[in-house]
């Protein structure tokens, strides 16, 4: 019998519902705060604009430095425990921020620590629910559910852009965060209640035979991935493209919060949505 396309994934599958809900409020969130603390910076801290442009790279270094070693650890291990991990020291990272303001503390210092350890703790997050999702479907629903969670994944950045500059328009930029404090707990609390027996990840083959890493097997494992993906065209393409764009969308998104409140003069509201 030919395969059957099954759909209703979110209906019938209820660990990938709660791996989908957690992920989406997730998205949300880091939204709300890509709108949120660089309106801290400007608004109440009055940095520069060097330091809102560190503040977003602080935000995505992590990526650059350990994006690839943290690729072959989570190889390595179990996905589920490294995304409660990430999830639960964001949360209270991000809690911090307001605290800080309320004990006056807050300064652009703390910010860019938050927004370095926050990126860092999304490198591992991502890496590995990007890699849990192939344990936990069957390879029939892994398109079904890659296009769920990028779909959802989109409008919650969309609406989380929006909803931030609203947020911070009212409540005030720093009470913003609470918004994104409030979508952790929820990823959390769904990631926490999925129930799917995660199996034990495969020893790599370069693996001494005692069980014990060889000295090397680190970078002899990111070697094969950069060979791979240098030695295909369509990965070395793809990789080449998504470095330049990002490296113009970064600059100019780094310096986008500053130019619409200090040189156009709008309000947090306004900003969310243009930036949406």
């Amino acid at each position: 019998m030919s395969a059957v396309v099954r759909g209703g994934l979110l209906r019938r599958h209820r660990d990938f519902r709660l791996l989908w809900c957690g992920e989406t409020a997730g998205q949300f969130g880091a939204s709300v705060t890509k709108v949120t603390m660089p309106l801290i910076a400007v608004s109440v801290l009055h940095a520069s604009t060097f330091d809102v442009g560190l503040l977003t790279a602080a935000s995505w270094a992590p990526w650059l430095i350990i994006g690839l070693p943290v690729g072959v650890w989570v190889d390595r291990t179990r996905r589920r425990p490294i995304m409660l991990a990430a999830a639960a020291v964001s949360l209270a990272l991000f809690a911090a921020v307001p605290v800080a303001a309320g004990t006056g503390l807050l300064s652009v210092g703390l910010l860019l620590a938050v927004a370095l350890l926050t990126g860092t703790a999304a490198v591992f997050f991502q890496t590995a629910y990007t890699a849990y999702l192939a344990t936990l479907l069957d390879p029939a629903d892994q398109p079904e559910g890659n296009a769920k969670l990028h779909g959802s994944a989109s409008a919650a950045q969309i609406a989380g852009l929006s909803s931030g500059g609203l947020v911070a328009q009212w409540a005030g930029a720093v009470n913003g965060i609470f918004a994104n404090v409030a979508t952790f707990l929820v990823s959390l609390v769904c990631v926490s209640g999925i129930r799917h027996a995660e199996p034990r990840a495969a020893r790599p083959s370069n693996a001494a035979s005692d069980g014990k890493r060889r000295r090397g097997a680190l970078a002899g494992e990111l070697a094969e991935g950069l060979r791979l993906v240098g030695g295909d065209p369509w990965l070395r393409t793809l990789t080449l493209f998504g470095a330049a764009s990002n490296l113009a969308l970064m600059g100019y998104q780094s310096i986008n919060v500053v130019f619409l409140v200090r040189t156009v003069g709008l309000p947090a509201g306004s900003v969310g949505a243009l930036v949406a």
